[in-house]
């Protein structure tokens, strides 16, 4: 009895095996591999140059490995709208390689790659270059063609993925601290003299926007205990300098520890918030903030190391430009925007 129970486990298992290979059941096709358009370790991008539309916008690689635009300021992207672009441009995979049925592409024009509306360049280690471009959309409008440059294979790229490239031209993903404001947004303007207790700080100059007056008013909290007009023609043109500071320099893109005292930053330092109106996309409206943390001065200069304080894990190291500093210091010195009595 025990060796027929042991025989037929046997050839259940068996009949199980051959099912598991065979699998009768599965009545699909065989999932076809879809495959890439091309594929690149994000390791080896040293710069990004993105061509839409008869724009550009082209990053680089910076000393603290981390990416930055590609221009004199060398200015951060926006980790947010950033997201992981560098890791998305390793390679897509395709819905189809469309060289199976059209072996040589003989009218570029026909796939709109002779003019194409998107041309990304990415720079790689040991002197390499991979371009690809991006031409017209399948009739589904769900896809766009795409080519590798010098390889003769036309693909078919997920419309969206397209559209994410473009969007760092058409949206470049200035960090929000650059990003020139509306005067008419900003309703609030405080500025903090450094304390040793910034949990229970009082020495501070606030300007607020008042919404029946239509007017600024002020409150040095280290004298008022009621708000008061302001110079309304002489604060607007502080307003105009504050909406970004223009022409900031970066000493360092990123500081691993996030010890800043090298640079005489610290969270009881001399500190600037510019509160400000926005827009979201589905046109609510809500607050947002600028954050500065001001340090020391450099040497025989009259500009100043700071760092935007927000959640962006790379905060580099500004070198903050002369006017905006002597502007914040104004507002500081409440007394250069009261009313003449």
């Amino acid at each position: 009895m025990n060796i027929k129970y042991t025989i037929s486990l046997l050839f259940i298992a068996i009949i199980a095996g051959i099912v598991y290979v065979i699998d009768p059941f599965n009545t699909e096709e065989a999932k076809v591999v879809k495959p890439w358009f091309y594929q690149v370790h994000v390791d080896d991008m040293m710069g990004i140059s993105i061509d839409h539309m008869g724009d550009n916008t082209s990053f680089v690689r910076t000393k603290s490995n981390t990416w930055a635009f590609n221009t004199d300021q060398l200015l951060p992207p926006d980790r947010i709208r950033w997201g992981a672009v560098d890791f998305l441009l390793g390679g897509p995979q395709t819905k189809r390689d469309l060289s199976e049925t059209t072996v040589i592409i003989d009218n570029p024009a026909q796939y709109g790659l002779d003019q194409p509306h998107t041309t990304v360049t990415i720079d790689l280690t040991l002197n390499r270059t991979l371009q690809f471009k991006l031409g017209d959309k399948t009739t589904d409008g769900n896809h766009h063609y795409g080519q590798v440059t010098g390889f003769p294979q036309l693909f078919l790229i997920a419309d969206v993925w397209g559209d994410i490239i473009a969007r760092m031209v058409t949206e470049p993903p200035l960090p929000q601290w650059y990003t020139l404001l509306n005067p008419d947004r900003i309703d609030e303007i405080n500025v903090y003299e450094p304390s040793p207790d910034p949990e229970n700080q009082t020495n501070y100059v606030s300007y607020l926007f008042d919404n029946k007056s239509q007017s600024w008013t002020l409150t040095d909290f280290r004298i008022d205990e009621t708000p008061r007009p302001v110079n309304q023609s002489k604060f607007y043109e502080a307003l105009d300098v504050l909406r970004r500071p223009e022409n900031v320099g970066i000493e360092v893109h990123r500081v691993p520890d996030k010890d800043y005292t090298e640079w005489g930053i610290s969270e009881n330092g001399m500190l600037i918030e510019i509160r400000f109106d926005d827009i979201s996309e589905e046109g609510r409206t809500y607050k947002k903030s600028n954050v500065f943390l001001i340090g020391d001065k450099l040497d025989n200069l009259q500009t100043r190391y700071g760092i935007p304080d927000n959640a962006d894990p790379y905060q580099p190291v500004l070198v903050l430009p002369d006017q905006w500093l002597s502007t914040v210091f104004g507002l500081l010195e409440s007394s250069e925007y009261k009313t003449i009595d």
